[in-house]
């Protein structure tokens, strides 16, 4: 009887406790459904009101609303951005972050670094200030006109609207600079000169061919022309500036404080820049010593029993610039990368590498005349909010460049470099993420405030997957043009670094990356201008991708036999361009 009394007891007690057990789970369960859902209705609140502060960045990632609005950038304005996140901070504060659900705490960060870093930005690194090139209307007129939000006279009686202040925006913009970098007023100018084509003969023909009122269309034509103008003022200003030899510009180094802010905000990683730049150049003297070996490997097939050079890095520059003379012609560059494209979805599809959507367009152009000017090569995703329309790999036209310039150009991106960088920027690096952001992750404010670090790191991850998964079959020429490319991204960390926070001079830059990192004169002389005009964002490149591939590590352990690459990407990839160790935490919980 004693036994049998214990037991009941026993089982009372476990029973009381799996109640108390449950009701306190099926409380938690509640309360978080709770204030998943109050999150979920102050996301759509939030960015409703971000989007109307910022109509222009409501443009460009496909919102539909406010794209009548300009906002004139005096002080005032940057004044009123600053309380506006102030505000939103504060009503963040308010919320139960813990109670959130885990991909709610995700949306939960992403939202307090943005509005964080916006404060930062406007108030004290002040880039309006000195960088010219932040005052453009070409690509949000572009957008206007061209996104498929509305039918044409009403794209045609926006972009009216939008203009009419564009001669205050533009006078505006150039009174805020004070003391302006040179190299960014230098990419202003010709940019916004380049922006004219938006305004031209297309338009005209668009307008034509629409059913405005003549009033209407008069109004619009008035617009434009007082638009043309101010974009012409304002460049003819800007070359005065360039012209003016007592003209004291900016540096355009940002110094270590700003640097570390920058790289905490944008990056958002656990490590500082001093630790990623030691990583760099770490890994740097490993990458080198195995280059010496490809190049001891490939130096009878190009220059048969001729002796090899007694200098290590001159071997791996002799290989180089041999496998480098297989390129494609100037007319021919375009061309070559458009069908790479079609043969990288190929090769994807029949490795089954990724759940593929062949009918999401990918258009393949001549990058527009507004964005030349900084890299060979970018991916321009559909805008978010928009979840059909073209994603686009743009191309430079190298048949512009003067002839030395071309042929080095053409020599970098060889018939094996070039098929990297349409890896990188098309299939599966930028455009393929960007068609992911838009159709599988269930939250758009990823997509509308991406990651630097995830989405650069993303493209350069995919470089060497292709390459692990028998992209080119493995050709020792593929090997030491990847490993090259792979030098190139340490190298954007170490120029980075040394341009901005230790104010390293021109000819030292240069001389690490063409005899150290084995670039061509035109490619160092490219990366150190895109180094004058950015800070932080060359280091997003190894940042990310170093992260992707310690993720994709763990999640094989924590998968054991169940692991597929197919799968890791669809998990990777639906959180869309969130930061990688948020990512990470869902991944492995």
């Amino acid at each position: 009887m004693l036994v049998l009394s214990n037991m009941k007891y026993s089982l009372f007690v476990i029973s009381m406790a799996m109640l108390i057990l449950f009701a306190c789970h099926s409380t938690q369960e509640r309360k978080t459904v709770h204030a998943d859902e109050y999150f979920s209705a102050f996301e759509t609140r939030f960015l409703d009101q971000y989007w109307k502060e910022y109509p222009d960045q409501s443009i460009a990632i496909g919102y539909g609303k406010y794209y009548e609005n300009l906002v004139v950038p005096d002080s005032a304005a940057y004044a009123g951005h600053v309380q506006f996140s102030h505000r939103w901070i504060d009503s963040l504060n308010t919320l139960d972050s813990v109670g959130l659900s885990d991909n709610n705490k995700i949306s939960f960060n992403i939202i307090k670094n943005q509005l964080e870093s916006d404060v930062w930005y406007q108030s004290v690194f002040n880039s309006q200030q000195w960088n010219a090139a932040t005052f453009n209307l070409s690509n949000e007129s572009y957008y206007i006109i061209h996104q498929s939000y509305a039918p044409l006279d009403n794209r045609l009686r926006i972009l009216s609207k939008h203009l009419e202040n564009a001669d205050k925006y533009y006078q505006a913009g150039f009174k805020m600079l004070k003391r302006p970098t040179r190299e960014s007023v230098g990419l202003s100018a010709m940019q916004n000169q380049g922006g004219l084509s938006i305004f031209g003969q297309d338009l005209a023909d668009s307008i034509k061919s629409s059913h405005l009122t003549k009033a209407e269309t008069e109004t619009l034509n008035q617009n434009v022309t007082k638009t043309v103008t101010a974009i012409h003022v304002f460049v003819d200003s800007l070359n005065g500036i360039l012209a003016n030899k007592n003209y004291v510009f900016r540096k355009f180094s940002i110094g270590m404080d700003l640097f570390t802010e920058k790289f905490k905000y944008d990056l958002a990683t656990s490590l500082t820049p001093t630790e990623i730049y030691g990583k760099a150049m770490t890994e740097k003297a490993t990458l080198t010593a195995r280059m010496i070996r490809t190049a001891d490997g490939l130096w009878s097939t190009f220059y048969k029993s001729k002796p090899k050079p007694n200098n290590s890095l001159a071997l791996i520059q002799s290989v180089i610039d041999a496998i480098s003379l297989e390129h494609a012609k100037g007319e021919d560059f375009f061309d070559s990368l458009h069908n790479q494209v079609f043969e990288l979805k190929r090769f994807i599809i029949k490795k089954d590498l990724f759940d593929f959507d062949t009918t999401y367009p990918i258009i393949v152009r001549l990058m527009p005349a507004y964005e030349r000017g900084v890299v060979l090569a970018s991916a321009e995703f559909t805008p978010p909010y928009q979840k059909t329309g073209e994603t686009y790999f743009n191309i430079d036209d190298v048949t512009q460049y003067p002839k030395e310039k071309m042929e080095s150009t053409l020599r970098e991106f060889n018939n094996y470099a070039s098929q990297l960088l349409s890896i990188h920027e098309a299939i599966p690096g930028h455009c393929l993420q960007g068609i992911y952001n838009n159709k599988k992750s269930p939250d758009v404010l990823r997509s509308v405030f991406q990651n630097g670090a995830m989405i650069e790191g993303w493209a350069v991850y995919t470089e060497t997957m292709m390459l692990e998964n028998g992209w080119a079959d493995f050709a020792p020429e593929m090997e030491m043009m990847h490993d090259k490319l792979k030098l190139r991204e340490l190298g954007n960390v170490i120029i980075d670094y040394q341009m901005q926070c230790l104010d390293s001079p021109r000819e030292a830059i240069m001389n690490l990356l063409v005899n150290e990192l084995f670039q061509t004169k035109a490619q160092a002389e490219e990366k150190y201008h895109r180094a004058t005009l950015s800070q932080v964002q060359l280091c997003s490149y190894y940042a990310g991708a170093s992260a992707i591939l310690a993720l994709r590590d763990e999640y094989k352990t924590k998968m054991g036999s169940n692991y597929s690459l197919k799968d890791f990407h669809e998990n990777f990839l639906k959180y869309g361009s969130s930061p990688v160790k948020y990512i990470r935490e869902r991944m492995l919980q």
